[in-house]
């Protein structure tokens, strides 16, 4: 597989796949886990659309109600966005704040060890030359010059003076020693007040990545709430601004007739790509191609997420959305779309938490949240049967994707396979331990 950038495409999609992708992010919506944003419930029914063709005036009433309600729906979308970028930045600069933090902290730390040390070897080299000083020149000088001879007198005169240096050097050696104590002390100090600072700075982090996650899940919630309602709103709205008069039921006959054809198309496709358990035909490099195949797959019942779902994050990318913090690389999706060819169906929970704003667990740490996530997928199973790390279809899913995957890359639940004898040699994954309930891959 190709480490190729995350890529978002702009290209009109066919009339089916449209069709297929709304109908999943409206599936989507009711089983994210993401908080609901609080919305009108009083959409117009087509009751009330066929009732408003009764006279203009209330067709009029009715179309300006319908464009207000589209309206509103976009708006609170674009206000929505602009939070999580705002909210971001806010959560980039307390991250930062925090880093900085602990880094000066850390450094005065050292810094105040260093010179505690440093003071206490100038206190012991002190010691020891006032001990040399005082065996030098503890005896009664005056006396000693009295009743010395002329020769005495003389050297003992020259040991006075070698004395008069020590001394100098020893009061040397003691201011030295003060200055490093005084250091010492200053700097330990210091650091306990910055060390005292960190709390602060981390529970502002905190608090800003919680304001961040709250934006997020409030991002998710009005986009998805405006995917489930635009597509009928607008319908109802060429109703109303045409002369044919569409009722509820015709509508959705035309939808499901246009979803029944694409799930069939995608079904067929699936069987071609599906030969003998093996990866048939290459896989695409490109992002919106890749999740318009998967989304095939979840029409035809082959792919499916978990709670909460995920799926929403591959729709967006098939029908060329560049939502914040909810791009998937390339090689994730290669990998997904790798596992439904090789065994006709695959189920995965995580994806990019940073999308869903979940930080619970690991938190930022997670690998489905670092680097502006989208590097991990969790399995859940391929084939129709569960993927526990160590089990045949978990080992069947890494010999498929350990050859495609980017050198480096990573397999999760080695603790399992090692209790179960069983772990593989790789050529291009490392493995970390991780909970025996799925088959964690990234691609760190």
């Amino acid at each position: 597989m190709n480490r190729s950038p995350r890529r978002r495409a702009s290209a009109r999609l066919p009339l089916a796949v449209t069709v297929l992708l709304t109908l999943a992010l409206t599936a989507t919506a009711t089983i994210t886990g993401a908080p609901r944003a609080a919305f009108a419930d009083d959409y117009p029914s087509w009751d009330d659309v066929i009732a408003a063709r009764a006279s203009e005036s209330a067709k009029q009433d009715e179309i300006t109600r319908i464009q207000g309600i589209i309206a509103d729906l976009q708006e609170k979308a674009r206000a929505a966005q602009a939070l999580v970028t705002q909210r971001s930045d806010e959560n980039d600069v307390a991250a930062a704040a925090l880093a900085a933090g602990q880094a000066k902290a850390d450094a005065l730390a050292a810094s105040a060890a260093a010179a505690a040390t440093k003071a206490e070897e100038s206190k012991k080299r002190a010691a020891m030359i006032a001990a040399q000083f005082v065996r030098t020149g503890g005896s009664d000088v005056t006396s000693m010059l009295l009743t010395s001879s002329s020769q005495g007198a003389d050297q003992l005169l020259a040991q006075l003076s070698s004395a008069s240096q020590l001394t100098q050097a020893v009061n040397a050696v003691y201011a030295a020693a003060q200055q490093d104590a005084n250091t010492s002390t200053t700097l330990s100090a210091q650091a306990e007040v910055a060390k005292g600072e960190l709390t602060g700075l981390a529970q502002a982090a905190e608090d800003a990545l919680q304001e961040a996650a709250a934006a997020q899940q409030a991002m998710v919630a009005a986009l998805q709430e405006q995917n489930a309602h635009q597509g009928e709103l607008q319908a109802q709205l060429t109703s109303l601004q045409s002369d044919v008069a569409t009722t509820e039921q015709q509508y959705q006959a035309g939808v499901e007739a246009r979803a029944a054809a694409a799930a069939a198309a995608a079904a067929a496709a699936a069987a071609a790509a599906h030969q003998g358990g093996a990866v048939i035909g290459p896989v695409s490099g490109d992002a919106q191609a890749l999740a318009q195949e998967l989304m095939g797959y979840v029409a035809a019942g082959q792919f499916h997420g978990s709670s909460p779902d995920h799926i929403f994050e591959i729709a967006w990318i098939a029908q060329g959305q560049d939502v914040e913090n909810c791009g998937i690389d390339v090689v994730i999706l290669q990998a997904m779309v790798a596992a439904v060819r090789a065994f006709g169906s695959a189920g995965v929970s995580d994806i990019s938490r940073r999308c869903t704003g979940q930080i619970e667990g690991a938190g930022t740490q997670s690998a489905h949240y670092r680097q502006g996530g989208g590097h991990a997928v969790d399995f859940t199973s391929v084939g129709g049967v569960p993927t526990l790390g160590a089990n045949d279809a978990s080992l069947s899913l890494i010999a498929v994707l350990d050859p495609i995957m980017p050198n480096g890359s990573r397999v999760g639940q080695s603790n399992c396979r090692y209790a179960a004898g069983n772990e593989p040699s790789f050529i291009n994954f490392t493995d970390f331990a991780d909970t025996c309930n799925h088959l964690h891959i990234d691609d760190f």
